[in-house]
């Protein structure tokens, strides 16, 4: 145990734990406002948040400690119970709905976005078959086989509806096929066919369709559709160079809704400036060249794909939220992981870390056997 424990990548150990701080002191600047005004007092989403990060690192302690094969050889379960939560989530009248959309389950004492919960199970669940099957990928049957479950997660988040979550995990999906091995001639029919339905998708509905307006003529919209991110914009603007401290922030007084989850990064931006934001996304960086690094020297092809799909969703949601906040795409409504707050976000994200951790632990082993370099690239002497 001592020397598998003295394996564990302590850089990406450390950056997750300073994460978890940073999130603890942004949740409570950005909501107090609100907290204040809604809920009667300043630290309603502290106190929440700070008991679900003390969840989230007893998750994230498990996580390390057990065999992520352990993880593998339930997948097939968790997968049929993550189905059954998705369509649960639209039929049943206990689900939440908030602003239209059925995406949250309560379990009284907290709630949570099944779809993320979706993200771990697929990646896991994708890895471990992948494993088994070697080189099934490259077959058209099996390849359609995993498009199949694919999808079936991406059209009941969907029809939640939660458009851009769907096709993260699409997205997800696809990329693990081409890490494992897919054949480029498939990936490319797919994607031949899969674009044009995401464009109709995307202009389909009136709210999408609306968004993606209001983003190509911000100036005409900063006072409805495109209100939330010319808002955004001008807290970072605000925020200059070294921003004007924590908690001092104007932002969150009303101007800005859902300061304190779809956008954080605006509120970061604004109190601590544009060092500060760049020193976030910089930490960001690092955590995901400490994911990459894993995957390479995992010491199997479940462990590589596993560290290679938990470091993608960290990577797109940090970078697709980043973008939202800067104005470069529409917004999508994505967390920024570890600093908006949600507590069940924070273990999911922390569950996946300790899983990542727990691969660097046995970097080096495969299963009774000691090997001396990483293992091969599984793209090496790729056909087509």
């Amino acid at each position: 145990m001592n020397m598998r424990l003295s394996r564990i990548d302590f850089g990406l150990l450390v950056a997750t734990l300073l994460m978890v701080g940073i999130s603890i002191v942004m949740v409570y600047s950005s909501s107090f406002a609100l907290a204040q005004s809604k809920y009667g007092g300043a630290n309603f989403f502290l106190l929440r948040q700070a008991i679900r990060a003390a969840l989230a690192l007893g998750c994230f302690m498990v996580f390390i400690n057990v065999d992520y094969h352990v993880w593998g050889k339930q997948s097939k379960i968790a997968y049929g119970a993550v189905i059954a939560l998705l369509i649960y989530v639209m039929v049943a009248p206990t689900a939440r709905a908030i602003h239209g959309a059925r995406r949250w389950i309560s379990l009284g004492f907290v709630q949570f976005q099944v779809s993320e919960l979706a993200l771990l199970v697929l990646v896991t669940m994708l890895a471990t078959q992948l494993a088994q099957d070697e080189d099934g990928v490259k077959e058209g049957g099996k390849f359609l086989g995993y498009l199949v479950k694919i999808g079936i997660v991406c059209g009941l988040i969907g029809l939640e509806p939660n458009f851009s979550t769907a096709s993260l995990v699409g997205f997800l999906g696809i990329c693990i096929l081409f890490v494992a091995g897919a054949r480029i001639s498939h990936l490319a029919a797919l994607l031949g066919g899969v674009v044009p339905l995401a464009v109709v998708a995307a202009f389909g509905a009136g709210y999408r369709r609306h968004r993606i307006f209001a983003f190509l003529h911000t100036s005409d919209h900063r006072g409805d559709i495109g209100y939330q991110a010319y808002q955004a914009l001008i807290g970072l603007g605000n925020g200059g160079l070294f921003g004007v401290g924590i908690g001092q922030g104007g932002q969150k007084y009303f101007y800005l809704p859902e300061p304190h989850t779809d956008f954080v990064f605006s509120i970061l931006g604004e109190e601590l400036g544009f060092v500060g934001a760049v020193a976030v996304l910089l930490l960001f960086a690092f955590m995901v060249y400490c994911g990459i690094k894993i995957a390479l020297r995992a010491p199997d092809k479940m462990g590589q794909l596993m560290a290679f799909g938990f470091t993608f969703i960290l990577a797109i949601y940090a970078l697709i939220h980043a973008a939202v906040n800067v104005g470069l795409i529409p917004t999508t409504g994505i967390p920024l992981p570890f600093l908006s707050y949600g507590g069940m976000s924070l273990v999911f994200t922390m569950s996946s870390m300790g899983i990542l951790l727990n691969i660097s632990s046995q970097a080096g082993r495969a299963p009774g056997i000691q090997v001396r370099k990483p293992y091969r690239p599984l793209h090496a002497a790729r056909k087509v």
